[in-house]
């Protein structure tokens, strides 16, 4: 295995994780049928109702709730420095090598990529957002649109700084560093990592590419 230690140059970057607790929020809300409810007292009774049936408490719904509304993945709990996942980096590997001609992504495929390279969660040293983007989002299902707010790092319009994150790379095979540096140079400058990369976050350039 060749190890190589990459530093990004990014834009900007908005990660807008998933977590479990969100899931399990919207479970309790769904079975609960809090939105059919009229009043206050009523919505809290009907979610008391829910989560008594799992073995919770309304109060562990209630931190359920702040760990889901959470925007970044960090390093070590509230308040330390945001990362950038792993599965957000490979995942912008796997896109790239998807729609990558041959002479750029060699001998991997969507299958094989993870196999052949293991990728470590990337550091940044900021610790709290550089502003909000907030736009409206078709839902897959309907035309329907919602209200979206991402908090975001880095720049955007005249708001904010650009921002490096380092991280390791680990390449079974070294005659394949070259195919992989060249994957993730395109990867971040023309996929992008995180969330609304369709809207242009987290584009970046390879900034220091170093074997360890």
């Amino acid at each position: 295995m060749t190890a190589i230690r990459v530093q990004l140059l990014m834009q900007n970057y908005i990660a807008h994780p998933f977590w479990p607790s969100r899931n399990l929020c919207i479970e309790i809300e769904k079975k609960s049928g809090v939105n059919r409810q009229k009043s206050e007292d009523k919505r809290r009774a009907a979610l008391e109702a829910e989560c008594s049936k799992r073995g919770m408490t309304f109060a562990d719904y209630l931190t359920a709730r702040e760990q889901a509304a959470e925007q970044w993945y960090r390093r070590n709990g509230p308040g330390s420095p945001i990362m950038i996942p792993r599965h957000q980096l490979a995942g912008a590997f796997v896109q790239t090598i998807g729609g990558a001609p041959k002479a750029l992504r060699g001998m991997f495929d969507r299958d094989n990529f993870r196999a052949y390279v293991q990728i470590g969660d990337f550091d940044t040293q900021r610790t709290e957002p550089d502003g909000v983007f907030a736009r409206f989002v078709k839902l897959e299902s309907s035309n329907q649109r919602s209200w979206q707010e991402n908090e975001y790092i880095g720049r955007y319009l005249d708001q904010g700084e650009p921002f490096t994150a380092e991280g390791l790379l680990s390449i079974a095979e070294e005659k394949s560093v070259p195919t992989v540096k060249a994957l993730l140079e395109a990867a971040v400058r023309d996929k992008g990592i995180g969330a609304a990369r369709k809207m242009g976050f987290g584009r970046g350039v390879l900034a220091a590419w170093a074997p360890t």
